[in-house]
């Protein structure tokens, strides 16, 4: 029962009762100011009602009366709901020398470092003795310039008549950008304050014929590609993706004033194979990643880095299973295997028993190759029929050979050690091939192997004290991946059997090829 009703003691009548609760419900309103003193007598009177009508109403009138009561002072209420804050106002536009390439008065330079000193390379940009040393006076507060990165950039503009440097950049990273300006005659140095931004990313593939393009479609990065390769490594075989696989992607970006970066993470996978009844396989990365922690210099090629390792963590399946393989990887990520490791292959024109001892890797001529493990650079150069071939000899008597380069890495030279997933060529079709390919070929203590059959089996867990917290982050992450719209496959795209034809190769074309393959030295 209302306040009010307990007060007058259920006495008044309903046009009392009526005046009573506008009075006296609403007395903390806004219609106007009440003469003191004004409630108590009314409350006063309606007491002295209340007992001379007391007893004439039945119990079911009163509990009819409670509840109007009730109900007029709801809808009376005046609630105040806080408007929701105004969005934060987007950051003030940054300067950058950049902004000058329509200046006519003005020369705009840009350069790279390399293995030079400071001083030497402004000089090969056109800047003079005088000005290279005031730029250097300006920056050294804020940057030292004495320890620079080969892949360390600048950019300059200065004045066509009188080659007087107005703004200077020097940029070790996307988002370590230091930079003088000239105000009032003098140059100052400062590290840009640059504003980054991230946000989820989430969309559907669904691959054509070539899985780099595929993501292209969908608005996605390169860099994604090598991610996904990683995701799925000991879960699936990255060339075992045909057209007709699907993917729903949880990933985060991160945004350099509005622009895309990089991505900071991919949080989440889920992969159907094209084959006819194949079941989608999710892996979630685990722990996620912590932004606030992760900075790696993105001059740090992915496919090499340590600090890439460690952010990328660790992808569980719906088990909270993650399968290993002892290090060994795919040294074309993304490319069809053309052709298989084969002791006893049938040559498909030459019609006599030919071993195929290695496994072709079909991509389309300067695709990377990395390194399937860390080892030594054995030979590098011309082989003959295998082309330009890198060999790598590793641990146990072990020896990884790439064949038809078009060319070699950079830095790629005989003792040199190379680690797992660094960068040593590129896909070609030198030596006897008939399309571009890589065909990569493993002897152990002096015999062909499988090289497929590198990979040592095992499997990692998430620990017990991880459990809970991993069971609420793959909670979110399904949810999340379960409201990405994935069309349905489109009929006739699923092959009945992967690899339907192991000794066929098809190349960068859509024509089918065998490959010409020859003994490995």
């Amino acid at each position: 029962m209302s306040p009010v009703l307990q007060h007058l003691g259920m006495g008044l009548g309903l046009g009392g009762l009526g005046f009573l609760l506008v009075v006296g419900i609403r007395g903390g309103s806004d219609d106007g100011p009440r003469a003191p003193g004004a409630h108590a007598a009314l409350m006063g009177a309606a007491a002295s009602g209340s007992s001379e009508r007391e007893g004439a109403r039945a119990p079911d009138d009163a509990a009819s009366l409670d509840a109007s009561a009730d109900a007029e002072a709801a809808k009376d209420a005046v609630v105040d709901v806080a408007p929701p804050p105004p969005p934060p106002p987007p950051p003030p536009p940054i300067f950058r020398v950049a902004s000058l390439v329509g200046d006519t008065s003005l020369a705009v330079a840009d350069g790279t470092m390399g293995h030079r000193p400071f001083l030497t390379a402004l000089s090969a940009a056109g800047v003079s003795r005088s000005e290279s040393y005031r730029v250097l006076r300006a920056i050294a507060p804020v940057h030292d310039l004495n320890h620079t990165s080969p892949t360390d950039t600048f950019h300059l503009a200065k004045e066509k008549t009188s080659g007087r440097v107005v703004a200077f950049e020097y940029v070790t990273s996307p988002v370590d950008v230091f930079q003088a300006r000239d105000e009032a005659g003098t140059l100052n140095g400062k590290k840009l304050d640059l504003h980054i931004d991230t946000r989820r990313v989430a969309t559907a593939v669904t691959v054509g014929l070539d899985l780099k393009a595929s993501l292209a479609k969908a608005g996605l990065e390169d860099d994604l590609l090598q991610r996904i390769d990683d995701a799925l490594d000991g879960h699936a075989e990255l060339s075992d993706v045909h057209a007709g696989s699907r993917f729903r992607i949880l990933a985060t970006e991160e945004r350099l004033q509005g622009l895309f970066l990089r991505y900071a993470a991919l949080d989440a996978l889920e992969y159907t194979p094209a084959q006819r009844g194949g079941s989608p396989l999710r892996v979630y990365r685990f722990p996620p990643v912590d932004l606030d922690k992760w900075r790696p210099l993105p001059s740090v090629a992915p496919a090499s880095s340590s600090a890439h390792a460690t952010h990328i963590g660790s992808f569980y399946d719906a088990k909270g299973q993650e399968p290993y393989h002892g290090g060994w990887r795919i040294p074309v990520p993304g490319a069809r295997i053309a052709s298989r490791f084969n002791p006893h292959r049938m040559h498909p024109t030459l019609h006599v028993v030919m071993p195929h001892n290695g496994v072709d890797f079909a991509a389309p001529t300067g695709t990377p190759i990395y390194a399937a493990a860390s080892g030594t650079v054995k030979t590098a150069g011309d082989s003959g029929p295998c082309g330009n071939m890198v060999q790598i000899e590793h641990n146990a008597g072990i020896i990884s050979s790439y064949c038809h380069m078009s060319r070699f890495a950079a830095g790629v030279h005989v003792g040199e050690h190379v680690d797992t997933r660094q960068l040593i060529g590129y896909v070609g079709q030198t030596g006897r091939a008939t399309g571009p390919h890589c065909h990569f070929a493993i002897k152990r203590n002096g015999v062909f192997i499988d090289p497929l059959a590198m990979k040592l089996d095992g499997v990692r867990v998430v620990p017990p004290s991880q459990r809970d917290e991993f069971d609420e982050l793959r909670g979110g992450l399904d949810k999340a991946l379960d409201a990405i719209h994935l069309d349905p496959p489109v009929p006739g795209s699923e092959p009945n059997e992967p690899d339907a034809r192991p000794d066929a190769a098809v190349d960068a074309g859509s024509d089918d090829q065998v490959f010409d393959e020859v003994t490995v030295p």
